[in-house]
């Protein structure tokens, strides 16, 4: 009986700690969490809409951090969006150069 009691205590340990390690990770994540929602606010309503579509792709993706290779996809793919929204236009005559060209 005593030995089934210790066990039981060992096992309650085991899980105190693992509650406290889940709630500090939590903790830990909560704030860049917190400040990626807050930066993603205006890039949602961007007039881009690729840029709209990565930026909601991405947040999702940061609900599964422990998939880094869906994260990466996600991450590279904003950053696409995001160059081609900011990158300076062509001029009308350069454009019109580049079409010549082409």
């Amino acid at each position: 009986m005593q030995s089934g009691l210790a066990c039981f205590g060992r096992a309650a340990e085991l899980l105190s700690r693992e509650r406290v390690a889940s709630k500090q990770t939590v903790a830990a994540v909560r704030e860049p969490l917190t400040r990626a929602a807050t930066a993603a606010a205006p890039l949602m309503r961007s007039s881009d809409p690729a840029v709209v579509i990565a930026t909601e792709q991405l947040l999702n993706v940061l609900s599964d951090v422990e998939n880094t290779v869906r994260l990466e996809a996600a991450l590279e793919a904003f950053g696409r969006a995001v160059n081609a929204a900011t990158a300076p236009r062509l001029s009308w005559w350069a454009r019109r150069r580049a079409a010549r060209t082409a």
